[in-house]
């Protein structure tokens, strides 16, 4: 039993030394609000900057996938156009008169 309560004493210490923690962290940040505020605006900036970056490149890929999928696509119609649709070959049914069989009977 003795070992039991080891383990419990364990488990609650674990959550008040996670707030005792946060608890530090949010006095620092606030005595630091001036400075944090300043770096998230930086971060913000930075972010919305090469937010516009990649929707150009974007852009400009997306482009330059239309133009290779057209051509591709006239290739294809040119080259159906130039060759003849292929035809099926139908078997006719032959004309000639089917010759009688003649049983060998000389036994």
């Amino acid at each position: 039993m003795i070992q039991n309560t080891n383990k419990k004493g364990a488990k609650m210490a674990l959550p008040f030394i996670a707030g005792v923690a946060l608890g530090a962290l949010a006095v620092v940040a606030y005595n630091k609000r001036d400075k944090v505020k300043e770096c998230a605006a930086d971060g913000f900036e930075k972010s919305k900057e090469t937010a516009k970056d990649l929707f150009k490149k974007s852009k400009d890929i997306a482009g330059d996938v239309k133009e290779f999928t057209q051509e591709k696509i006239l290739k294809t119609q040119t080259k159906s156009e130039k060759k003849p649709a292929a035809k099926k070959s139908v078997k006719k049914p032959s004309t000639a008169k089917a010759k009688p069989q003649v049983a060998n009977d000389q036994a």
